[in-house]
């Protein structure tokens, strides 16, 4: 039912939906709901029948609350990414496993504290922002945040769960990301282009994702979903247009890039000429090698696997182990240490951030769309400290 009513003075619509038990019979009593618009309002009640279809009561305490976040993770299957469903669906076992038939206005914040203790415990697991624990408790808040002030008053899986629930000697620092320094990145670079004057054919894939991959720091997937016809000059500078990803996990194109939608696209950063016209060669190495062997790039895929050929006809692209390999080895022959901190094709994109942010005078706002994230989400994650300023500011401050 639509109805249009005054509330705080202002006029609005009133959206509540009755439905009745299936075994009882008796009318079932939602919260109702409000919208500025009845246009809001018919999507607001379409979406409170589709959730009563679907069996999540959220008007009702009583239910059990594993049961009830089972059907929350359902009705979201189609909505994220297999690998976030996956991790989604982790939680929901574990919360099946712990709290049993426990009632969803049951789950008060001290059950959940212990549930925590009793996990880190039970998986001898680590305790920071980055860990298993801590998404458990993000995937449980918002849930109960999606039905605060409709079966429950208040939610009880506290903001920063971690800080209320652990002593700060409980933490486990996590391993920071290897951040290369410029001279690092001109040396990797160098070997890269200096080995495919006599690499292979097969070998040029990898060497030179991660030679792209310097200049970018794209996402892996992103990088690994790249074709020839992605290869663009734009605003007087070469560069390549994404609009793709693959999964390792899924063995598959995701269709889209991370947390956008299907066919929105960016651009990353510049590529030099010089790659861009290795890149033109190796296309010309490529489509010689392939005809060869009878093999077909269908997609025109930049990085096929040509170590495989059964990758090749199921247009597959090289794994992230592999050039995570091939990128240890070079690391080994330049004598790049890891220095007790996370190292792969993963630093780049940390290493790329960082020396953008430390850019005078750089767009923040440019930058992260360069990236394919907000400019919160890129400052707080990716912005450091750059190895390659960090001993010239060092003697500054001390002359």
């Amino acid at each position: 039912m639509i109805k249009k009513v005054n509330r705080t003075s202002q006029k609005v619509y009133l959206v509540r939906i009755q439905p009745r038990d299936p075994v009882t019979g008796k009318r079932i009593n939602l919260p109702v709901k409000y919208a500025r618009t009845k246009a809001e309002a018919s999507k607001i009640e379409k979406i409170m029948w589709e959730e009563f279809k679907s069996g999540l009561n959220l008007g009702d305490g009583r239910a059990v609350f594993a049961e009830e976040f089972q059907k929350y993770v359902d009705q979201r299957a189609n909505t994220i990414s297999p690998v976030t469903l996956k991790s989604w669906q982790e939680s929901a076992n574990s919360f099946k496993g712990y709290f049993g038939k426990t009632k969803v206005n049951g789950v008060t914040t001290q059950l959940v504290s212990k549930y925590a203790h009793d996990y880190v415990d039970k998986h001898h697991a680590t305790v920071s922002k980055s860990s298993t624990i801590a998404k458990r408790l993000i995937h449980m808040r918002n849930f109960f945040k999606s039905i605060e002030g409709k079966s429950i008053k208040e939610n009880p899986v506290p903001e920063s769960p971690l800080k209320v629930f652990f002593r700060q000697s409980d933490f486990t620092l996590s391993k920071d990301w290897r951040i290369f320094s410029d001279s690092e990145l001109k040396k990797i670079r160098k070997l890269i282009i200096d080995d495919l004057k006599h690499s292979s054919v097969m070998n040029w894939g990898s060497k030179l994702a991660i030679l792209i991959e310097s200049y970018t720091g794209m996402r892996v997937g992103e990088l690994q979903a790249v074709k020839f016809e992605n290869i663009i000059y734009e605003n007087d500078v070469w560069t390549l247009k994404i609009n793709n990803s693959w999964s390792d996990y899924m063995n598959d194109f995701t269709g889209s890039l991370k947390a956008r939608p299907k066919g929105h696209s960016r651009t990353v950063l510049p590529l030099p000429k010089e790659v861009v016209i290795l890149l033109k060669r190796y296309k010309d190495k490529q489509y010689s090698f392939l005809k060869e062997h009878d093999l077909e790039n269908q997609l025109g895929l930049i990085f096929v696997n040509l170590h495989d050929y059964k990758s090749v006809n199921s247009n597959q692209p090289i794994r992230q182990k592999s050039i995570n390999d091939m990128l240890k080895e070079i690391c080994r022959r330049l004598d790049i240490k890891a220095n007790g901190k996370q190292m792969s094709l993963y630093s780049f994109r940390h290493s790329i951030c960082t020396h953008l942010a430390n850019v005078p005078g750089m767009s923040f706002t440019w930058a992260a769309s360069k990236m394919g994230h907000s400019l919160q989400m890129f400052m707080n994650t990716y912005v450091g400290v750059d190895p390659s300023i960090d001993k010239k500011m060092t003697q500054l401050w001390v002359k």
